[in-house]
């Protein structure tokens, strides 16, 4: 007989066919508000499962405890307050609220990072564009302006001057995108860590269970783009294994510090001169995550999450990758543009390591830089034989791109 799991479902780093395709043994009861869902989403999601209005969550709480679930779980950020609140009213296993206010505040997060005794980066919260001066002066100079409710480094700024704290601290709280940032000082990589190719930053994949870790993946970052935009992923990660081993430790350490108990962790930390810091906690399955690990090793990761969600034990045994899998997210250049023309950049189909080309901005479209990784172009997929043979592929995609793809101004 399936067992019931509720997705709080708006958005998530797990696509509906994603859901859909790890769902045997299971029957899906969607709790979504209704009206805050994209065109399509929610006949999409009937098509998988039952959709229930909890706009009212009182009203659709009643009517999910109808139909007795044993789990709940989220996807996305956004939604994991709602499914808290939705779990107390249940009376479902799930983060307690002061979890997941640490997990989705990122100024709340950063001070119970440092009294775990974790390293953080010097921070200050701002409540309003005047503070931001001051703010500067106090973590100092270069830092970085986020909202302190945020993902995809959406609206995130690198401040070097006075200058630049009024100008952006303006166009952030102007954006209407948040109503608290926080300037916090930049971390800066040590390039020669994770070698030449590869980010300055890595993030961890951890599979959580009452608390203790059941799995956990590395997952490798491209380079930054300007100001501070993810390029892409590939798995399994690429690291001293030394240094792999000191992420691993201080990832968990930041998920116990956090108080997180169950499920998917995604942390991302930079490689400093130092050693690994935290740059934030996301207590969800990273961002491309699901397909990067069924590619690389098998693992489901979303039935993973149903199955800890209605309190299976998970049994994980990674062995050795057959590939490695990676994603190379287009993004637009910083400044006001439109896309011109795409080229021929399909045709990187035709290269043994590229699985799919998805493009999702069409030519006259304007381009938002500022939007972070939400104002990606197009996906590159692909398999490699090893992670660093990934980086063969992504020079040879960033060639294509510069060759093929055309801005103009917009």
């Amino acid at each position: 007989m399936n067992e019931t799991v509720v997705v709080v479902y708006t958005s998530g780093a797990a696509s509906p066919l994603e859901l859909a395709a790890d769902a045997e043994g299971y029957d899906l009861l969607f709790a979504v508000p209704v009206d805050e869902l994209t065109d399509g989403l929610a006949d999409l999601l009937a098509v998988i499962g039952e959709v229930v209005d909890v706009t009212d969550e009182v009203a659709g709480a009643a009517v999910l405890e109808a139909r007795r679930p044993a789990g709940i779980v989220a996807f996305s950020d956004r939604d994991l307050p709602l499914t808290q609140r939705l779990a107390s009213r249940l009376g479902l296993r799930y983060h307690s609220a002061s979890a997941v206010l640490a997990a989705t505040d990122k100024h709340v997060q950063r001070q119970r990072l440092r009294e775990g005794g974790l390293r953080v980066p010097r921070f200050r919260l701002l409540t309003g564009p005047g503070q931001a001066v001051e703010a500067l002066a106090a973590v100092g100079a270069p830092a970085v302006l986020k909202p302190v409710r945020g993902a995809a480094s959406r609206q995130t700024y690198r401040l070097d001057t006075p200058q630049d704290a009024v100008r952006y601290a303006a166009d952030a709280f102007a954006s209407g995108d948040a109503d608290q940032f926080v300037v916090e000082e930049m971390l800066v990589g040590c390039p020669s860590v994770a070698g030449p190719g590869v980010g300055d930053y890595v993030s961890v994949e951890i599979l959580l269970w009452r608390g203790t870790v059941a799995c956990q993946v590395l997952n490798s970052r491209l380079p930054l783009l300007e100001p501070f935009r993810e390029q892409g992923f590939f798995v399994p990660g690429l690291l001293p294994a030394s240094v792999e081993a000191e992420v691993h430790r201080i990832a968990a350490a930041a998920c116990h510090a956090l108080g997180l108990l169950d499920g998917w962790v995604d942390v991302e930390l930079k490689l400093t001169a130092d050693g690994p810091v935290v740059i934030e906690v996301n207590a969800r399955l990273g961002g491309y995550v699901a397909v990067l690990l069924h590619r690389s090793f098998g693992v489901e990761a979303v039935r993973l999450a149903f199955g800890v969600a209605v309190g299976r034990r998970p049994e994980v045994s990674l062995g050795e990758p057959a590939a490695a899998a990676f994603c190379y997210q287009i993004l637009p250049p910083v400044g006001d543009w439109r896309l011109a023309s795409w080229g021929n950049v399909e045709h990187l189909t035709e290269r043994p390591d590229v699985l799919s080309v998805v493009l999702t901005a069409e030519p006259g479209d304007r381009v938002d830089w500022r939007l972070g990784s939400q104002g990606t172009l197009g996906v590159v997929e692909g398999l490699a034989e090893r992670p660093e043979a990934v980086l063969t592929a992504v020079r040879a995609i960033e060639r294509t791109i510069a060759d093929q793809v055309v801005f103009s101004r917009a």
